[in-house]
């Protein structure tokens, strides 16, 4: 009888891979061997000894047992989709599946191996094929919790977060020691927000297996999500206790340091996590984000250019580049690096807003109004951009639309201390005097004390005289 477990090991959160269940590997091998010396093993015998060889790592070996397993017995789809399992964990995913896929040939409907195919999909992200098998193989075996978390994991890379959610959660309900699975559920959950339920779920982790480190590195960062800064330090410190190489915990407990405001104490806690992985691009955009804190312009450049060699597409450390190429008062540098990440991330509108006024102070003017007007696409109530919209327009001559644009900022917004003014303006370069005074007006009862506000008191006192020569004020 053959006894791998299609469940896997659930003792880490992980990937489990194992065929063989709680069966102790060594006492199993030696007992398999034993019996080679009496007899000649039968082809199930010999498939066991290949499988029990795998799972103690001797995979060469593992190969020629299964390969004399499928001498001794073709077809032989439980061989077939064990030397499949070898192949996995030689690293060769296409090897092992289409060993799979050979043993859904000989035995159609084989639960094991649709779940160890769609299984080894996953990790290939072949999600739709991944999909496809995994619920095939809950047909067969509705209570499989372990095909019930792959199947969540499916669900959530391809963002069917409720379908992911439902799938995890049936895999506890089966399986209420699964850490695996409470582990899945929680970085689901604070992938959306849900730092509570991510909470909860975390705390299972660690009530599970109290010495998982990433368990409490986890249940940190959702304290910290939560305000709750004091907790998070607490357990980043119990992550490192039990895992003093954990470069990601001491990245996150530097980031946590520094929103505190403790500079000293995060930059000694991130550059440990680049001494322990120098390759972590996190780290060197955090010690980037502490140099520009300090004013060390030229230090977070440098920062910040080297977390980008290792991660260009990280669309919030080319920001924090051009933040700190602004303060080196190297303008043209900064709208690269804005540009750059706005290529990486379109929807970045901390991004755009900045390259939009960046581009206003560079006398850029058709480029600034492009920029706020993408941004007012993604933002249409964001009443900065618009109002900066309309310095744009009026700055290439494009009166009419800076007006439009000015006059939607002092409705939606009436106490703005310069939109009204600006209108005004606007509406007197178009020959609107009577428009205009109306607008000189509403700003004066709007922002009275403004500086910008005594363009509003002479415009007022111009539009007065002109006013009757308005022709939309003279009577018929």
């Amino acid at each position: 009888m053959l006894f791998w477990s299609r469940k896997g090991s659930k003792k880490t959160a992980g990937e489990s891979k194992s065929l063989v269940g709680p069966a102790d590997v060594e006492a199993a091998l030696r007992e398999l061997l034993e019996l080679a010396k009496k007899q000649p093993l039968s082809p199930e015998a010999q498939c066991n000894l290949g499988v029990v060889l795998a799972e103690a790592g001797r995979l060469g070996e593992a190969r020629e047992a299964l390969g004399r397993a499928l001498e001794l017995k073709d077809p032989f789809p439980e061989a077939t989709l064990a030397l499949g399992y070898v192949y996995e964990l030689q690293g060769d995913a296409g090897g092992a599946i289409s060993q799979y896929e050979r043993a859904l040939q000989l035995r159609p409907g084989f639960a094991e191996a649709l779940f160890h195919l769609g299984r080894a999909q996953y990790s290939e992200r072949r999600y739709e094929a991944a999909e496809k098998n995994l619920v095939e193989a809950l047909k067969f075996d509705r209570d499989n919790a372990e095909a019930h978390r792959l199947l969540g994991n499916v669900y959530h890379r391809i963002g069917r977060i409720d379908a992911a959610e439902a799938q995890y959660r049936r895999a506890i309900d089966l399986d209420g020691s699964f850490l695996a699975a409470q582990y899945d559920l929680g970085c689901l959950l604070r992938s959306v927000g849900d730092y509570a339920g991510a909470e909860k779920a975390f705390r299972s982790c660690a009530v599970l297996s109290p010495e998982f480190a990433p368990a409490h590195s986890n249940l940190a960062l959702v304290y910290h999500f939560q305000g709750k800064d004091a907790q998070a330090v607490e357990a980043f410190r119990e992550a490192l206790r039990l895992k003093p190489d954990y470069a990601e915990a001491h990245n996150n407990l530097g980031k946590v340091y520094y929103h505190m405001g403790l500079l000293d104490e995060a930059e000694t806690k991130i550059r440990k996590a680049i001494e322990l992985n120098p390759g972590l691009p996190g780290g060197w955009h955090n010690l980037a984000k502490i140099a520009l804190r300090r004013g060390l312009v030229d230090e977070a450049i440098g920062h910040c250019t080297k977390s980008l060699e290792l991660d260009p597409k990280r669309a919030e450390v080319h920001h924090d580049l051009a933040m700190a190429y602004i303060g080196a008062q190297r303008f043209e540098d900064a709208a690269a690096a804005l540009e750059q990440a706005i290529a990486c991330e379109p929807s970045f509108a901390a991004a755009r807003r900045k390259l939009g006024e960046l581009y206003l102070q560079m006398g850029l003017f058709d480029r600034a109004a492009g920029e706020f007007s993408d941004l007012l696409d993604q933002e249409p109530d964001e009443t900065a951009a618009r109002y900066n919209l309309g310095v744009a327009l009026y700055r290439q001559g494009r009166t009419q639309e800076a007006f439009e644009a000015f006059r939607e900022v002092a409705q939606a917004e009436p106490a703005h201390p310069y939109a009204s003014t600006n209108a005004g303006l606007c509406l007197e370069q178009l020959g609107r005097p009577g428009e205009a005074h109306e607008y000189f007006r509403k700003a004066l009862e709007a922002a009275p004390d403004e500086p910008w506000t005594e363009k509003a008191r002479e415009g007022l006192r111009r539009t007065s005289e002109e006013k009757p020569k308005d022709e939309n004020d003279r009577s018929s």
